[in-house]
């Protein structure tokens, strides 16, 4: 054999070799890029799934604390047709003028504090259940930085 053909055939494998490693390489890091696109899709998957929960969650908790507040507003109204009648009887009782002004100015009064009453009572609920509805969205938000975080 030649010292040519020699050269040649040990040449040829050298480049054969590492076409291989090469090629091993490159499957090896094609792979290792796929699994880490796989993991990250899947993550972003049930992130969003997690997000969409959370928004679920926070409309239901919403919905529940306005039906509480409509409830609370029908009864409210009810009771204020109730005592409606007797409000107005003590106006018809009344014998004077002054006893009338009197009577009209305690209506009034009462019913004032009554509506003012009302109204502290349905903001106080709008809070507590606006703060309630903003706890799973809050959650998800302190996952979201968390995850930000990680990935820097």
């Amino acid at each position: 054999m030649s010292a040519t053909r020699k050269t040649t055939e040990k040449t040829a494998e050298t480049v054969k070799e590492n076409v291989s490693a090469f090629t091993g390489s490159a499957n090896a890091s094609v792979n290792e890029g796929v699994e880490r696109m796989t993991r990250g899709m899947t993550q972003m998957g049930s992130f969003a799934q997690d997000n969409t929960e959370a928004v679920m969650q926070a409309a239901s908790t919403m919905a529940k604390g306005f039906e509480r507040v409509t409830q609370e507003n029908v009864d409210y109204a009810k009771s204020q047709f109730e005592t409606a009648s007797e409000r107005v009887q003590s106006l018809s009782k009344a014998k004077t003028p002054q006893e009338f002004f009197e009577a009209q100015s305690e209506l009034f009064r009462s019913t004032m504090e009554a509506q003012i009453n009302q109204v502290n009572k349905v903001s106080d609920m709008m809070i507590a259940t606006a703060k309630d509805a903003a706890q799973p969205l809050s959650k998800r938000y302190s996952a979201m930085v968390e995850l930000m975080q990680k990935q820097n």
